[in-house]
Protein backbone atom coordinates (compact mmCIF):
# COMPACT_ATOMS: atom_id res chain seq x y z
CA UNK A 1 0.00 0.00 0.00
CA UNK A 2 3.01 2.34 0.73
CA UNK A 3 5.17 1.94 -2.21
CA UNK A 4 1.68 2.19 -3.81
CA UNK A 5 0.85 5.66 -2.67
CA UNK A 6 4.24 6.37 -3.56
CA UNK A 7 3.91 5.86 -7.15
CA UNK A 8 0.54 6.93 -7.83
CA UNK A 9 0.36 10.10 -5.69
CA UNK A 10 3.04 12.51 -8.30
CA UNK A 11 0.58 11.64 -11.34
CA UNK A 12 -2.42 12.09 -9.47
CA UNK A 13 -1.12 15.51 -8.23
CA UNK A 14 -0.55 16.88 -11.41
CA UNK A 15 -3.41 15.04 -13.14
CA UNK A 16 -5.13 16.94 -10.57
CA UNK A 17 -3.55 20.53 -11.62
CA UNK A 18 -4.30 19.56 -15.50
CA UNK A 19 -8.12 19.65 -14.48
CA UNK A 20 -8.34 22.66 -12.45
CA UNK A 21 -5.57 24.43 -14.84
CA UNK A 22 -8.16 23.10 -18.00
CA UNK A 23 -10.71 24.43 -15.83
CA UNK A 24 -9.11 28.13 -15.33
CA UNK A 25 -8.15 28.48 -18.96
CA UNK A 26 -11.76 28.21 -20.03
CA UNK A 27 -13.26 29.86 -17.38
CA UNK A 28 -11.36 32.98 -18.36
CA UNK A 29 -11.99 32.78 -21.95
CA UNK A 30 -16.50 32.73 -21.05
CA UNK A 31 -15.46 35.77 -19.03
CA UNK A 32 -13.59 37.52 -21.34
CA UNK A 33 -15.47 36.54 -24.84
CA UNK A 34 -18.58 35.26 -23.38
CA UNK A 35 -17.93 31.88 -24.80
CA UNK A 36 -16.19 28.76 -24.81
CA UNK A 37 -15.31 28.84 -28.78
CA UNK A 38 -11.45 28.56 -29.30
CA UNK A 39 -9.76 29.56 -32.30
CA UNK A 40 -6.54 29.29 -33.41
CA UNK A 41 -4.40 31.54 -31.26
CA UNK A 42 -6.25 30.38 -28.44
CA UNK A 43 -5.63 26.41 -28.95
CA UNK A 44 -2.37 27.08 -29.66
CA UNK A 45 -1.88 28.91 -26.27
CA UNK A 46 -3.71 26.11 -24.71
CA UNK A 47 -1.81 23.50 -26.08
CA UNK A 48 1.49 25.36 -24.74
CA UNK A 49 -0.16 26.34 -21.11
CA UNK A 50 -0.70 22.09 -20.74
CA UNK A 51 2.76 21.43 -21.78
CA UNK A 52 4.57 23.71 -19.88
CA UNK A 53 2.57 23.39 -16.56
CA UNK A 54 3.61 19.43 -15.89
CA UNK A 55 7.07 20.01 -16.74
CA UNK A 56 7.22 23.35 -14.44
CA UNK A 57 5.71 21.50 -11.85
CA UNK A 58 7.81 18.39 -12.05
CA UNK A 59 10.97 20.22 -11.89
CA UNK A 60 9.64 21.86 -8.62
CA UNK A 61 8.87 18.86 -7.08
CA UNK A 62 5.40 20.53 -6.16
CA UNK A 63 3.95 16.98 -5.49
CA UNK A 64 6.55 16.22 -2.40
CA UNK A 65 4.67 17.57 0.40
CA UNK A 66 6.28 17.02 3.36
CA UNK A 67 5.45 15.59 6.37
CA UNK A 68 5.99 18.47 9.26
CA UNK A 69 5.36 21.38 6.34
CA UNK A 70 3.21 24.47 6.95
CA UNK A 71 0.29 25.63 4.82
CA UNK A 72 2.08 28.80 4.18
CA UNK A 73 5.39 26.71 2.94
CA UNK A 74 2.74 24.89 0.34
CA UNK A 75 1.70 28.21 -0.72
CA UNK A 76 4.81 29.86 -0.87
CA UNK A 77 6.11 26.98 -3.20
CA UNK A 78 2.53 27.28 -5.29
CA UNK A 79 2.89 30.87 -5.61
CA UNK A 80 6.42 30.71 -7.27
CA UNK A 81 5.52 27.67 -9.78
CA UNK A 82 2.43 30.11 -10.73
CA UNK A 83 5.12 33.19 -11.22
CA UNK A 84 7.19 30.83 -13.43
CA UNK A 85 4.23 29.79 -15.27
CA UNK A 86 2.65 33.09 -15.77
CA UNK A 87 6.65 34.13 -17.14
CA UNK A 88 6.79 31.35 -19.65
CA UNK A 89 2.95 32.04 -20.75
CA UNK A 90 4.09 35.65 -20.90
CA UNK A 91 6.66 35.56 -23.25
CA UNK A 92 4.52 33.36 -25.72
CA UNK A 93 2.31 36.05 -25.81
CA UNK A 94 5.03 38.40 -26.50
CA UNK A 95 6.43 36.37 -29.70
CA UNK A 96 2.99 35.70 -31.10
CA UNK A 97 -0.02 37.18 -32.43
CA UNK A 98 -0.51 39.36 -29.55
CA UNK A 99 -3.21 41.36 -30.54
CA UNK A 100 -5.25 38.08 -31.34
CA UNK A 101 -5.04 37.66 -27.54
CA UNK A 102 -7.70 39.22 -25.90
CA UNK A 103 -5.58 41.46 -22.74
CA UNK A 104 -8.58 40.91 -20.10
CA UNK A 105 -8.80 37.19 -21.03
CA UNK A 106 -5.20 36.73 -20.04
CA UNK A 107 -5.60 39.26 -16.89
CA UNK A 108 -8.38 36.99 -15.66
CA UNK A 109 -6.24 34.10 -16.45
CA UNK A 110 -3.41 35.11 -14.19
CA UNK A 111 -5.53 36.07 -11.66
CA UNK A 112 -7.42 32.85 -11.36
CA UNK A 113 -4.09 30.76 -11.41
CA UNK A 114 -2.95 32.73 -8.34
CA UNK A 115 -6.27 32.19 -7.07
CA UNK A 116 -7.26 28.70 -8.02
CA UNK A 117 -4.23 26.87 -8.30
CA UNK A 118 -2.75 27.73 -4.42
CA UNK A 119 -6.17 26.73 -3.33
CA UNK A 120 -6.34 23.59 -4.71
CA UNK A 121 -2.78 22.85 -3.41
CA UNK A 122 -3.08 23.70 0.07
CA UNK A 123 -6.52 21.63 -0.53
CA UNK A 124 -4.49 18.56 -1.17
CA UNK A 125 -2.06 19.00 1.73
CA UNK A 126 -4.79 19.58 3.94
CA UNK A 127 -6.26 16.35 2.55
CA UNK A 128 -3.32 14.44 2.87
CA UNK A 129 -2.62 15.45 6.09
CA UNK A 130 -6.13 14.15 6.97
CA UNK A 131 -4.99 10.90 4.95
CA UNK A 132 -2.60 11.06 7.38
CA UNK A 133 -3.81 11.14 10.50
CA UNK A 134 -6.61 8.48 9.96
CA UNK A 135 -3.35 5.64 8.90
CA UNK A 136 -2.66 6.27 5.30
CA UNK A 137 0.49 6.47 3.43
CA UNK A 138 2.11 6.09 6.89
CA UNK A 139 6.06 5.87 8.31
CA UNK A 140 7.32 3.83 11.25
CA UNK A 141 10.06 5.08 13.48
CA UNK A 142 12.00 4.16 16.35
CA UNK A 143 13.99 6.39 18.42
CA UNK A 144 17.62 5.82 19.64
CA UNK A 145 17.74 7.26 23.57
CA UNK A 146 15.48 6.84 25.58
CA UNK A 147 15.92 10.51 27.38
CA UNK A 148 14.86 14.21 27.18
CA UNK A 149 15.65 14.55 23.37
CA UNK A 150 13.53 11.33 22.69
CA UNK A 151 10.82 11.27 24.60
CA UNK A 152 10.17 15.33 23.50
CA UNK A 153 9.63 14.01 19.74
CA UNK A 154 8.07 11.00 21.00
CA UNK A 155 5.27 12.93 22.45
CA UNK A 156 5.42 15.33 19.28
CA UNK A 157 4.96 12.94 16.53
CA UNK A 158 2.37 11.22 18.63
CA UNK A 159 0.47 14.87 19.12
CA UNK A 160 0.89 15.44 15.76
CA UNK A 161 -0.69 12.63 13.83
CA UNK A 162 -1.35 14.00 10.86
CA UNK A 163 2.35 13.99 10.11
CA UNK A 164 1.81 10.32 9.28
CA UNK A 165 5.11 9.20 11.39
CA UNK A 166 4.03 6.35 13.99
CA UNK A 167 7.33 5.68 16.85
CA UNK A 168 6.89 2.24 17.48
CA UNK A 169 9.56 2.82 20.41
CA UNK A 170 12.66 3.24 21.89
CA UNK A 171 15.90 1.78 22.61
CA UNK A 172 18.69 2.96 24.80
CA UNK A 173 19.55 2.82 28.62
CA UNK A 174 16.29 2.73 31.02
CA UNK A 175 16.10 6.08 33.27
CA UNK A 176 13.73 6.48 35.99
CA UNK A 177 10.60 9.06 35.61
CA UNK A 178 10.48 7.90 31.55
CA UNK A 179 9.09 4.12 31.66
CA UNK A 180 6.27 4.98 30.52
CA UNK A 181 6.85 5.07 27.13
CA UNK A 182 7.11 1.93 25.09
CA UNK A 183 10.69 0.33 25.61
CA UNK A 184 12.43 -2.34 22.97
CA UNK A 185 15.86 -2.37 24.24
CA UNK A 186 19.57 -1.71 25.07
CA UNK A 187 21.19 -0.46 21.90
CA UNK A 188 23.01 -3.79 21.62
CA UNK A 189 19.12 -4.96 20.93
CA UNK A 190 19.05 -2.41 18.66
CA UNK A 191 21.59 -3.72 16.57
CA UNK A 192 20.86 -6.96 16.63
CA UNK A 193 16.81 -6.18 15.64
CA UNK A 194 14.42 -6.67 12.67
CA UNK A 195 14.41 -3.40 11.04
CA UNK A 196 12.52 -4.35 8.15
CA UNK A 197 9.01 -2.58 8.80
CA UNK A 198 10.87 0.61 9.70
CA UNK A 199 11.53 4.02 8.19
CA UNK A 200 13.08 6.27 10.23
CA UNK A 201 16.23 5.76 12.63
CA UNK A 202 16.21 9.07 14.75
CA UNK A 203 18.97 9.25 17.10
CA UNK A 204 19.54 11.94 20.61
CA UNK A 205 22.88 13.23 20.36
CA UNK A 206 23.26 11.64 24.30
CA UNK A 207 23.15 8.20 22.40
CA UNK A 208 26.68 7.18 22.67
CA UNK A 209 29.02 7.95 18.93
CA UNK A 210 28.82 4.40 18.30
CA UNK A 211 25.27 4.16 17.63
CA UNK A 212 24.91 6.52 15.60
CA UNK A 213 27.91 5.53 13.46
CA UNK A 214 25.86 1.83 13.44
CA UNK A 215 22.80 3.89 12.75
CA UNK A 216 24.27 5.28 9.62
CA UNK A 217 25.86 1.88 8.69
CA UNK A 218 22.07 0.16 8.88
CA UNK A 219 20.24 3.34 6.98
CA UNK A 220 22.54 3.27 4.32
CA UNK A 221 22.88 -0.62 4.07
CA UNK A 222 18.93 -0.85 4.34
CA UNK A 223 17.69 2.49 2.98
CA UNK A 224 16.35 3.73 6.10
CA UNK A 225 16.28 7.57 6.43
CA UNK A 226 18.86 8.07 9.92
CA UNK A 227 17.91 11.64 11.90
CA UNK A 228 20.02 13.47 14.39
CA UNK A 229 17.69 15.19 17.43
CA UNK A 230 20.51 18.06 18.28
CA UNK A 231 21.49 18.44 21.72
CA UNK A 232 21.16 22.08 21.29
CA UNK A 233 17.75 24.41 22.84
CA UNK A 234 16.06 25.69 19.77
CA UNK A 235 12.91 27.69 21.26
CA UNK A 236 14.27 30.70 21.09
CA UNK A 237 15.41 30.26 17.46
CA UNK A 238 13.04 31.00 14.39
CA UNK A 239 15.16 29.16 12.13
CA UNK A 240 18.28 27.81 11.47
CA UNK A 241 20.73 26.35 8.50
CA UNK A 242 23.05 23.55 8.62
CA UNK A 243 25.90 24.48 6.24
CA UNK A 244 29.31 22.58 6.06
CA UNK A 245 32.65 23.92 5.88
CA UNK A 246 34.49 21.31 4.09
CA UNK A 247 33.89 18.43 6.92
CA UNK A 248 33.08 20.78 9.43
CA UNK A 249 29.15 21.46 10.44
CA UNK A 250 27.91 24.95 10.45
CA UNK A 251 24.99 26.13 12.01
CA UNK A 252 23.17 28.94 11.36
CA UNK A 253 20.84 29.79 14.35
CA UNK A 254 20.09 33.60 13.72
CA UNK A 255 18.84 32.76 9.84
CA UNK A 256 15.71 35.08 8.89
CA UNK A 257 12.96 33.95 6.63
CA UNK A 258 14.17 37.42 4.15
CA UNK A 259 17.53 35.33 4.04
CA UNK A 260 16.17 32.96 1.46
CA UNK A 261 16.75 33.93 -1.85
CA UNK A 262 13.53 32.78 -3.24
CA UNK A 263 11.32 34.62 -0.02
CA UNK A 264 13.65 38.39 -1.15
CA UNK A 265 12.91 37.23 -5.08
CA UNK A 266 9.05 36.94 -4.44
CA UNK A 267 9.20 40.29 -1.89
CA UNK A 268 10.91 42.16 -4.91
CA UNK A 269 8.66 41.35 -7.76
CA UNK A 270 5.97 42.34 -5.83
CA UNK A 271 7.78 46.13 -5.09
CA UNK A 272 8.52 46.35 -8.26
CA UNK A 273 5.07 45.68 -9.78
CA UNK A 274 3.43 47.70 -6.86
CA UNK A 275 5.74 50.82 -6.90
CA UNK A 276 5.23 50.75 -11.03
CA UNK A 277 1.27 50.70 -10.40
CA UNK A 278 1.82 53.83 -8.16
CA UNK A 279 3.90 56.00 -11.06
CA UNK A 280 2.00 55.15 -13.62
CA UNK A 281 -1.61 56.20 -11.93
CA UNK A 282 -0.88 57.95 -8.44
CA UNK A 283 2.65 59.93 -8.87
CA UNK A 284 2.39 61.02 -12.73
CA UNK A 285 0.06 63.47 -11.77
CA UNK A 286 0.36 63.68 -7.75
CA UNK A 287 4.51 64.93 -8.58
CA UNK A 288 3.17 68.18 -10.89
CA UNK A 289 0.14 69.23 -8.97
CA UNK A 290 1.85 69.11 -5.81
CA UNK A 291 5.16 70.53 -7.06
CA UNK A 292 3.61 73.43 -8.08
CA UNK A 293 1.62 73.62 -5.03
CA UNK A 294 4.81 73.36 -2.81
CA UNK A 295 6.72 75.52 -4.86
CA UNK A 296 4.30 78.48 -4.69
CA UNK A 297 3.81 78.71 -0.68
CA UNK A 298 7.74 78.31 -0.13
CA UNK A 299 11.28 78.35 -1.66
CA UNK A 300 13.04 75.46 -2.37
CA UNK A 301 13.39 72.04 -3.52
CA UNK A 302 9.83 69.66 -4.27
CA UNK A 303 11.50 67.07 -2.81
CA UNK A 304 13.28 66.84 0.81
CA UNK A 305 15.73 64.18 0.55
CA UNK A 306 17.66 62.58 3.84
CA UNK A 307 20.36 60.37 5.20
CA UNK A 308 19.30 57.23 6.44
CA UNK A 309 20.21 54.06 7.52
CA UNK A 310 19.52 50.95 4.87
CA UNK A 311 19.89 47.50 4.91
CA UNK A 312 23.48 46.33 7.09
CA UNK A 313 23.54 50.17 7.99
CA UNK A 314 23.91 51.19 4.84
CA UNK A 315 23.03 55.06 4.46
CA UNK A 316 21.08 56.25 1.28
CA UNK A 317 19.08 59.48 0.41
CA UNK A 318 15.72 58.97 1.43
CA UNK A 319 13.07 60.91 -0.85
CA UNK A 320 9.93 62.89 0.10
CA UNK A 321 7.62 65.94 -0.64
CA UNK A 322 9.04 68.85 1.06
CA UNK A 323 6.60 69.81 3.84
CA UNK A 324 8.92 72.43 5.88
CA UNK A 325 10.16 75.58 4.88
CA UNK A 326 14.15 75.07 4.09
CA UNK A 327 16.07 75.35 7.38
CA UNK A 328 19.27 73.80 9.14
CA UNK A 329 17.90 71.29 11.82
CA UNK A 330 15.72 69.10 9.76
CA UNK A 331 18.33 66.74 10.16
CA UNK A 332 18.44 66.51 14.20
CA UNK A 333 15.01 68.27 14.76
CA UNK A 334 12.14 65.69 14.55
CA UNK A 335 8.81 67.82 13.47
CA UNK A 336 6.77 67.87 16.86
CA UNK A 337 2.79 69.34 16.98
CA UNK A 338 2.74 72.90 15.47
CA UNK A 339 5.91 72.93 14.18
CA UNK A 340 6.45 76.84 13.08
CA UNK A 341 8.64 74.94 9.96
CA UNK A 342 5.78 72.99 8.63
CA UNK A 343 4.04 74.77 5.90
CA UNK A 344 -0.13 74.77 5.26
CA UNK A 345 0.12 72.66 2.41
CA UNK A 346 3.01 70.49 3.95
CA UNK A 347 0.73 69.90 7.51
CA UNK A 348 -1.83 68.01 5.05
CA UNK A 349 0.98 66.05 3.41
CA UNK A 350 2.70 65.24 6.55
CA UNK A 351 -1.63 64.62 8.55
CA UNK A 352 -2.04 62.23 4.88
CA UNK A 353 1.00 60.70 4.62
CA UNK A 354 1.31 61.88 1.07
CA UNK A 355 4.81 63.33 1.61
CA UNK A 356 5.68 59.79 1.93
CA UNK A 357 4.91 58.88 -1.87
CA UNK A 358 8.21 59.76 -3.42
CA UNK A 359 9.99 56.87 -1.42
CA UNK A 360 8.07 54.31 -4.28
CA UNK A 361 11.10 55.81 -6.60
CA UNK A 362 13.16 54.71 -3.67
CA UNK A 363 11.62 50.93 -3.83
CA UNK A 364 12.27 50.80 -7.88
CA UNK A 365 16.18 51.63 -7.41
CA UNK A 366 16.00 48.85 -4.85
CA UNK A 367 17.41 50.78 -1.67
CA UNK A 368 13.68 50.59 0.40
CA UNK A 369 10.70 47.95 -0.04
CA UNK A 370 7.03 48.32 -0.13
CA UNK A 371 6.80 47.02 3.57
CA UNK A 372 9.62 47.24 5.84
CA UNK A 373 11.16 49.15 9.34
CA UNK A 374 11.01 52.42 8.68
CA UNK A 375 14.30 54.33 8.13
CA UNK A 376 15.26 56.79 10.62
CA UNK A 377 17.22 59.58 10.36
CA UNK A 378 21.33 59.01 10.67
CA UNK A 379 21.26 61.44 14.00
CA UNK A 380 18.17 59.35 15.69
CA UNK A 381 20.07 55.69 14.97
CA UNK A 382 23.21 56.74 16.60
CA UNK A 383 21.13 58.23 19.55
CA UNK A 384 19.01 55.04 20.16
CA UNK A 385 21.15 52.05 19.62
CA UNK A 386 23.35 52.07 22.54
CA UNK A 387 20.29 51.72 24.39
CA UNK A 388 17.69 49.72 22.74
CA UNK A 389 18.64 46.11 22.55
CA UNK A 390 19.31 44.41 19.50
CA UNK A 391 18.99 47.65 17.45
CA UNK A 392 20.59 46.91 15.12
CA UNK A 393 18.65 44.21 13.92
CA UNK A 394 15.73 46.08 12.22
CA UNK A 395 18.46 46.89 9.64
CA UNK A 396 19.27 43.06 8.45
CA UNK A 397 16.90 44.29 5.35
CA UNK A 398 15.50 47.28 3.39
CA UNK A 399 13.76 49.57 4.86
CA UNK A 400 10.41 50.06 4.26
CA UNK A 401 7.83 52.92 2.81
CA UNK A 402 5.51 51.60 5.68
CA UNK A 403 5.67 49.17 8.90
CA UNK A 404 4.45 46.53 11.38
CA UNK A 405 5.48 49.73 13.84
CA UNK A 406 3.80 52.24 11.72
CA UNK A 407 0.57 50.27 10.79
CA UNK A 408 0.58 49.58 14.36
CA UNK A 409 -0.15 53.51 15.09
CA UNK A 410 3.90 54.15 15.98
CA UNK A 411 4.64 56.88 13.77
CA UNK A 412 5.57 60.41 14.28
CA UNK A 413 7.81 62.33 16.60
CA UNK A 414 9.72 59.94 19.29
CA UNK A 415 10.09 61.70 23.12
CA UNK A 416 11.16 58.96 24.77
CA UNK A 417 12.70 55.27 25.45
CA UNK A 418 9.34 54.00 25.21
CA UNK A 419 8.38 54.88 22.16
CA UNK A 420 11.41 53.76 20.69
CA UNK A 421 11.81 50.58 22.20
CA UNK A 422 7.86 49.70 20.69
CA UNK A 423 8.85 50.17 17.34
CA UNK A 424 11.76 48.60 17.14
CA UNK A 425 10.47 45.06 18.78
CA UNK A 426 7.80 45.48 16.30
CA UNK A 427 10.40 45.60 13.79
CA UNK A 428 12.05 42.91 14.52
CA UNK A 429 9.09 40.73 15.07
CA UNK A 430 8.21 41.28 11.47
CA UNK A 431 11.73 40.31 10.17
CA UNK A 432 11.63 37.25 12.12
CA UNK A 433 7.85 36.39 10.89
CA UNK A 434 8.40 37.37 7.75
CA UNK A 435 5.75 36.43 5.27
CA UNK A 436 4.04 37.42 1.22
CA UNK A 437 0.55 37.34 3.43
CA UNK A 438 2.52 39.38 6.56
CA UNK A 439 3.18 42.22 4.22
CA UNK A 440 -0.36 42.38 2.48
CA UNK A 441 -1.86 42.40 6.30
CA UNK A 442 0.35 45.53 6.86
CA UNK A 443 -0.72 47.52 3.29
CA UNK A 444 -4.19 46.91 4.35
CA UNK A 445 -4.15 47.88 7.46
CA UNK A 446 -2.14 51.08 6.47
CA UNK A 447 -4.73 52.16 4.34
CA UNK A 448 -6.94 52.04 7.19
CA UNK A 449 -5.14 54.12 9.82
CA UNK A 450 -5.02 56.44 6.70
CA UNK A 451 -8.57 56.46 6.12
CA UNK A 452 -9.39 56.34 9.63
CA UNK A 453 -6.52 59.19 10.52
CA UNK A 454 -3.81 59.11 12.94
CA UNK A 455 -3.29 61.75 15.71
CA UNK A 456 0.55 61.30 15.87
CA UNK A 457 0.46 62.49 11.73
CA UNK A 458 1.85 65.74 12.15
Amino acid sequence: MRKRFNRYFPYLFVLGEMIVLTIIFFSSLFIAEGEFAVDKPYLLLLLIYLSVWPIISYLNKDYKIGRAVSYYNTFKKAFFSVFIFISAISIFWLFSQSESLERHFLTTLVLLLFLWLTIYRVSVHLILDKYRQFGGNIRYAVILGYDELGTKLFDTLKRKSHYGIRCIGFYGDVKDGIENYSYLGSFKDFIKADLESIDHIYVSERAPKYVLEKAIEIGENSLKRVKLLPEFKTEAIKSFVLRRYDAVPVIDVNNLPLDAKVNTFVKRIFDVVFATFMFVFVLSWMYPIFGLIIKLESKGPILFKQLRHGKGNTPFYCYKFRTMIENSEADFTWASKNDPRITKFGAFLRRTSLDEFPQFFNVLIGNMSIVGPRPHPLSLNKAYEAKIEKYAKRHAYKPGVTGLAQAMGFRGEITDYYQMNSRVRLDRFYLQNWSFILDIKIIFLTIYALVKGQKLAY
